[in-house]
C-alpha cells in the first residue's frame, strides 16, 4: 500500500485507510510521504469535491475524523523538531466555525516546515487568538473559516490586530472554504493560502524565507 493508494482511500471515505497506514508503516514507508502524499492528499479531494458539491458537511466531519485517526499513527514516527524555528504560528477556526479539518492539515505541515505551532481549536473568540499570539510571540495568526457566514469573524480579528496597534506585530492569514485572496485583500489579512502546502509556501514568505 503507497501513499496513492492511501489518499484514494481517505478521499473515498474508507476506513481501511487506517489499518493501510499501519500496515505501510510496518512495511518501513516513509511517514512524511505517507501523511503529506497520503492523508493531507485525500482529505485535499475531499475538500475538492465538497466545493463541487459532490461531498457535504457529513461527508467533511468523516473525513476529518479518518483523517486524525491516521494522523494519530503517523505522528509517533514523524522526524523530531530540530533547529531553530522559523516561526511562530497560532492557528484555529474562527468563532461560529467548528470544522478542524482545515487548519488541523496546516498546522501539521507547518510542523513539519519546522514552524511552532499552537493550534487553539475550533470556535475562537477574536480577542483569544490575539491573547495567545501575545502570550506565546506570535509572528503569524492564522485564521479557518469553513462558512461564509464566519468570514465577518476573520475580519473582526484583523480590525483588532490593527486597532491596538499590532499589525506590526502579528500577520494575519486567513484560509477555508469561502476564504480567497480578494476577501484577505478586502479585510486588510497580510494573506490567503487555498491549501496547506501553500500555506506554508505564505508563512515562509512572510518570515522572509523563499527557500
Amino acid at each position: 500500500m503507497n501513499a496513492g493508494e492511501i489518499a484514494q482511500r481517505v478521499a473515498a471515505l474508507d476506513d481501511a485507510a487506517a489499518a493501510e497506514v499501519s500496515a505501510a508503516l510496518e512495511a518501513g514507508h516513509d511517514p512524511v510521504e505517507l501523511l503529506r502524499a497520503g492523508v493531507i492528499r485525500g482529505l485535499e479531494w475531499i475538500g475538492e469535491k465538497f466545493e463541487a458539491g459532490e461531498y457535504y458537511l457529513p461527508e467533511l466531519m468523516m473525513g476529518g475524523e479518518l483523517a486524525e485517526k491516521c494522523i494519530a499513527l503517523i505522528d509517533p514516527h514523524l522526524p523530531a523538531e530540530t533547529g531553530a524555528s522559523a516561526g511562530v504560528v497560532v492557528i484555529g477556526a474562527v468563532q461560529g466555525d467548528i470544522h478542524d479539518i482545515g487548519y488541523g492539515l496546516v498546522a501539521k505541515q507547518l510542523q513539519l516546515a519546522g514552524f511552532a505551532v499552537h493550534k487553539i481549536g475550533v470556535n475562537v473568540p477574536a480577542m483569544t487568538f490575539i491573547e495567545k499570539a501575545q502570550e506565546v510571540n506570535a509572528d503569524i495568526i492564522g485564521l479557518s473559516a469553513f462558512l461564509t457566514t464566519t468570514i465577518p469573524n476573520c475580519a473582526e480579528v484583523v480590525e483588532y490586530v490593527r486597532d491596538m496597534g499590532l499589525k506590526d506585530t502579528f500577520n494575519v492569514i486567513i484560509g477555508g472554504a469561502e476564504t480567497s485572496q480578494e476577501k484577505a485583500d478586502q479585510m486588510g489579512a497580510a494573506g490567503w493560502a487555498p491549501n496547506a502546502v501553500e500555506a506554508v509556501a505564505l508563512c515562509r514568505r512572510l518570515m522572509g524565507r523563499n527557500d
